[in-house]
């Protein structure tokens, strides 16, 4: 016999997401959610983290499902609350995390009739969401009962391909309790199966292989995968093809080209056309790189998008075949008949990627202190086995540009690509882990997000790094906007901010440097091991580092 709320279907979620090995809680306070805060706070199989400010706690339970590879919740109370998670609930849907919203609810005969915090919460998420259900108020009959019951089930069962909502009207009184003596609640489990492929098409597929000349595989953002790395350079060996990744891709091939901006920025257009491919293959989400994009958008290409979704993804706009497998399975289940092939296309992007590898870094020695210089070490002393996240959208920009060790895993909000949550989500995923956690962020994105910090617990393993060139220096890298009092009002935003005063605020130790000797100064302790998060802000030239940038691309392009 112990003591649960009088709501029933607070205690189906409390049984029902334990079943479902959602045990990550990230609770958002308030009145209309208390039966579910008593009912997951009670219960020492929940881990429970308190985030105040509803769209933090929705991005740190987004880093929560990242870093345990398992679905993780976020709890709010009614109204504005609600509508506080949707940034984080795009950002997983694009990302195909299984975040589970749950939202308390007044019952629905008050919707539109003047109470507080009172919306039209049911379905509030519907486009970006692949299961929605609203719980029937306090089953009283069998037939009622199981239909709630089954409805959590069908949520919690679908979060494994992206974000769930859960919406639970109750009724007042919202505090009481009583004795519940083992409470059965019906789990349903949906078994795993792996996609199979028939034969023909395998030869089909791989008779296209053989034709093509020039084979590309493009990696976009996923998770580090040490058996597809083993996969394609095996394949690789076979019948050689080009591998082009991003960090984010956390792919360590042994002929994959990592950088791909430092190398097609710095090209000739007649050497763009000889990088475009006969064949591409796409594997995982969405690639950082616009100028990969702009390359690729080629009628003459042939394009196969591999995912376990069977996805249709159409992003340079010359899709022809979507392969619903692992890619793993992929390229194994292809590789008994592909046949040797002539390596020169490889073995010449190849040879050009070490070229502007040397010129990147003849020209990182001899660059003045900026962006550019920072970041280079900063990427240089990432601890050992680490874990990086890049906020948007300058940081994950220069991100490309650098060699990362092998050893760390890189992480960025680039499903929507929006400089909301980045703090928090680096948050949730240091929560997840006892790795280090190193969060590099612009100024813009840092200030944003800051309420990240108002959690409880604040991992002790996370470093926050915050480029302040006092605005939006994206804008004045990117092409198009005009450089004058309006730019650098509305849309650089520039300000005298720092981020000191947050560090304040939350009891998070803070050094800063304003030059290259007092960065070098500040690396080594910052990544110490220590009893709490630290942040680090280093002042940048907002003038100077867009022009080192584009001298970097120049020196590159005329050196080559």
């Amino acid at each position: 016999m112990s003591i649960h709320s009088t709501k029933s279907n607070a205690r189906y979620l409390r049984a029902l997401l334990k079943q479902h090995r959602c045990l990550d809680i990230v609770i958002a306070p308030g009145s209309r959610n208390a039966p579910l805060v008593n009912e997951f706070g009670g219960d020492q199989d929940y881990n429970c983290i308190s985030a105040p400010d509803e769209r933090s706690a929705a991005f740190i339970a987004m880093g929560l499902c990242i870093g345990k590879k398992r679905p993780a919740a976020v709890l709010c109370s009614s109204g504005s609350a609600t509508v506080n998670f949707y940034p984080a609930v795009v950002e997983a849907f694009y990302q195909n995390l299984p975040l589970v919203v749950i939202s308390a609810d007044r019952p629905e005969q008050w919707v539109d009739q003047g109470v507080g915090q009172t919306i039209r919460q049911e379905n509030i998420f519907q486009s970006h969401i692949v299961k929605a259900i609203n719980l029937n108020k306090e089953p009283e009959d069998s037939l009622t009962r199981n239909y709630n019951q089954r409805l959590i089930n069908e949520a919690l069962i679908a979060s494994s391909a992206g974000p769930a909502h859960i919406n639970v009207a109750f009724d007042e009184p919202l505090y009481d309790s009583i004795e519940v003596l083992d409470e059965k609640v019906r789990f349903i489990e949906k078994l795993k199966v792996t996609s199979e492929i028939d034969h023909s098409s395998i030869q089909k597929i791989s008779e296209k292989w053989n034709i093509a000349k020039k084979v590309m595989v493009l990696a976009g953002q996923m998770d580090k995968q040490n058996d597809l790395s083993k996969v394609l350079d095996d394949l690789n060996e076979m019948s050689p093809f080009l591998v082009l990744s991003e960090t984010v891709s956390n792919l360590n091939s042994r002929f994959n080209i990592r950088s791909i901006d430092r190398l097609i920025n710095t090209i000739s257009n007649q050497e763009k056309e000889n990088l475009v491919p006969d064949l591409l293959i796409t594997i995982g989400r969405d690639v950082v790189s616009k100028m990969v994009k702009k390359l690729l958008n080629h009628s003459s290409v042939e394009h196969w998008h591999v995912s376990s979704s069977g996805e249709v993804k159409d992003t340079f706009l010359n899709l022809t075949t979507t392969i619903p497998l692992n890619p793993i399975d992929f390229f194994s289940k292809i590789k008994p008949f592909v046949k040797a092939k002539d390596a020169s296309f490889r073995d010449l992007w190849m040879e050009k990627d070490r070229e502007k590898s040397k010129l990147h870094h003849q020209f990182w020695i001899e660059s003045s202190f900026s962006d550019f210089k920072v970041l280079g070490r900063i990427y240089e002393q990432l601890p050992t086995d680490g874990i990086l996240h890049s906020a948007n959208s300058s940081s994950i920009r220069y991100a490309q540009l650098f060699d990362h060790p092998e050893s760390v895993e890189h992480f960025s909000n680039r499903g929507t690509s929006g400089i909301d949550g980045c703090t928090s989500t680096a948050i949730g995923h240091a929560l997840s882990t006892s790795k280090m956690v190193t969060l590099v962020s612009g100024d813009m994105a840092f200030l944003y997000d800051s309420n990240g910090f108002w959690c409880n617990p604040l991992p002790k393993n996370l470093r926050v790094i915050v480029i302040n060139n006092e605005g939006g220096n994206i804008f004045r890298i990117i092409k198009g906007p005009r450089h004058d009092s309006t730019f650098e009002t509305y849309q650089e935003t520039t300000h005298t901010l720092k981020a000191k005063g947050v560090a304040s605020t939350f009891n998070i130790p803070y050094i800063s440097a304003a030059n290259f000797e007092e960065l070098n100064e500040a690396l080594p302790n910052f990544f110490k091991e220590s009893e709490g998060p630290k942040i680090l802000e280093v002042f940048t030239p907002r003038m100077e580092s867009p022009e080192i940038l584009k001298e970097y691309f120049q020196y590159l392009k005329e050196n080559s």
